[in-house]
């Protein structure tokens, strides 16, 4: 008899933004798991119950610790399993993949939501199947049916509530996407990843749009199939344990040396950065506004009072992108994962800082190193409170 290795079981679905971002850190770590859809008795009776979530992914762990969000699930696993690490050693190299952990969501995002919802009949005869086989994998196409019609009238909710989605800004999200492909499509004609021949926590990241979305539904799928096919290779090799790839077999299996940024991730960074950076400074003032208000919340407690609102949406505003106005909310999940990268900045030494500040102003970002939370954020279970 031999010894069976402890295994987390990952629940999430194909059809999910979120999933493919864990999904593929834990085959390229080489972590012992297995995945299950939240239509399985034990997410419905144990993990569900567990976290008071019914959100995925969610990933339980050998022990039965039930973690939900994709970088919660990062943070868990990477003490753990160090090797081979997703974060590069040097300091522009960690400091640009550590921006990508929220400039790609806050980029490509409501792209991804727009080519899955806004071409719904293009679409919905694949979207709508998967959404229906994560809750009954053996349905009959009308069963199907049904469970994605329920999954499809709550994303419709979230139309203008979160995604500010209106016809005269669609074609933003249009070019956004486009833009990114073009970019991703020369880098990955001479790199396998973004920071040379390792995946980082960007490339996984980066695969919640890039597969979860845009490599899977029908329309963004052909599009990136037809104009970036190197793209959609790496979408591919993401989601296999190998860390070498056949089209790259002569790169070696590291991050590049000396600190050195690849010329095409510098350029999307550049590229999330033109576009979304003054949003996120928005987005902060806004929540420093808000939090500053709740005099009556004090350390620990939820930002919300409502039953079940995880992650609350504490303001909103309008902002130019590319000369266009657009609604924004400002999401306390995004906030928490910037607290993140301003805390790394705040651990280095001046000298380290100061690497960090002429990468910024290289790309467009130099008021980033400026930005300071007035209260701190936590995650209590997955409820989203104040430090």
């Amino acid at each position: 008899m031999t010894d069976k290795k402890p295994v987390y079981i990952l629940y999430g679905s194909y059809a999910s933004y979120a999933t493919a971002k864990p999904r593929s850190y834990l085959r390229k770590k080489g972590i012992p798991f297995v995945e299950r859809v939240p239509g399985t008795p034990r997410f419905r009776e144990y993990v569900r119950k567990t976290s008071d979530n019914h959100r995925i992914p969610q990933l339980e762990t050998p022990n039965g610790q039930v973690i939900q969000d994709s970088i919660a699930i990062f943070d868990a696993l990477e003490s753990q399993f160090p090797e081979p690490p997703a974060y590069p050693p040097g300091i522009r190299q960690q400091i640009a993949a550590r921006l990508f952990e929220f400039l790609i969501d806050a980029t490509l995002g409501r792209s991804a939501w727009h080519y899955r919802w806004n071409y719904k009949d293009d679409n919905y005869g694949f979207v709508g199947r998967e959404f229906g086989r994560s809750f009954s994998p053996h349905g009959a196409d009308e069963e199907l049916a049904h469970f994605g019609e329920v999954i499809a009238e709550r994303m419709n909710g979230f139309r203008t509530s979160i995604f500010a989605d209106t016809p005269d800004v669609r074609p933003l999200f249009d070019a956004l996407y486009l833009d990114a492909l073009k970019i991703l499509e020369t880098h990955f004609r001479f790199y396998p990843y973004l920071f040379g021949g390792l995946p980082s926590i960007a490339d996984h990241i980066l695969m919640g749009p890039l597969f979860g979305h845009f490599g899977r539904d029908p329309v963004p799928s052909n599009i990136m199939k037809l104009m970036a096919p190197r793209v959609f290779r790496w979408t591919e090799h993401m989601n296999t344990p190998e860390i070498v790839s056949p089209e790259h077999h002569d790169i070696p299996e590291a991050y590049l040396g000396d600190d050195e940024i690849p010329e095409g991730t510098l350029a999307f960074l550049s590229f999330c950065l033109e576009t979304y950076s003054a949003a996120i400074l928005e987005s902060v003032e806004v929540f420093n506004d808000w939090a500053v208000a709740q005099t009556r919340k004090s350390s620990r407690d939820l930002l919300s009072d409502k039953p079940k609102d995880h992650e609350p949406i504490v303001g909103r505003f309008e902002t130019q992108i590319r000369g266009m106005s657009i609604q924004q909310s400002v999401a306390t999940n995004e906030i928490w994962v910037i607290q993140r990268v301003l805390d790394w900045m705040d651990g280095l030494s001046e000298s380290e800082k100061e690497i960090c500040r002429r990468l910024l102003v290289e790309c467009g970002g130099a008021d980033i190193m400026n930005l300071k939370l007035q209260r701190r954020l936590t995650r209590i279970g997955t409820y989203m409170a104040f430090e």
